[in-house]
């Protein structure tokens, strides 16, 4: 009697776990437009690919591939085994940059996990959403004068 009275939240419980990726995806969405292009290369990486669009924009690609999830492995005496697992997902996170700044993100692939959308791609942002401050070039040293001393 007390499990059944658990269980829903339990659901839900499990549920709030699973949603995390897509929360950090979808919050990526919304705080990365307006991040300068080196900036998201110093905490994405390098691109996998890019593409010129004729608009003058550019698309930068970044790729997240998981090996297959989920699933059986079954090995039968005298006949052999065999899989039943899941398919494996991917995702495709294409950054639309405009004079040097990301003006848009967007998610393709199969990039939906247990918990909701796109929180298959939640590792490709998940570093810039970490990095609050704008990645700084080093200051140069002041110059240094080689005159002689008590002249």
């Amino acid at each position: 009697m007390r499990f059944a009275c658990l269980t829903p939240f339990l659901f839900l419980a499990l549920t709030a776990c699973g949603t995390a990726g897509s929360r950090v995806a979808e919050e990526a969405q919304q705080k990365l437009v307006g991040m300068r292009t080196d900036d998201l290369q110093a905490c994405a990486g390098i691109p996998t690919r890019t593409k010129q669009l004729e608009d003058g924009t550019e698309l930068l690609s970044y790729e997240q591939k998981n090996g297959n999830i989920g699933g059986v492995n079954v090995t039968l005496p005298l006949v052999g085994g065999f899989n039943l697992a899941g398919s494996g997902s991917y995702c495709h996170a294409l950054f639309r940059v405009a004079e040097g700044r990301v003006i848009g993100l967007n998610y393709t692939g199969d990039n939906d996990d247990r918990g909701g959308e796109n929180g298959v791609c939640a590792p490709i942002v998940r570093g810039c959403l970490r990095q609050p401050v704008p990645a700084r070039a080093p200051v140069p040293a002041p110059a240094v004068s080689m005159e002689p001393v008590g002249r």
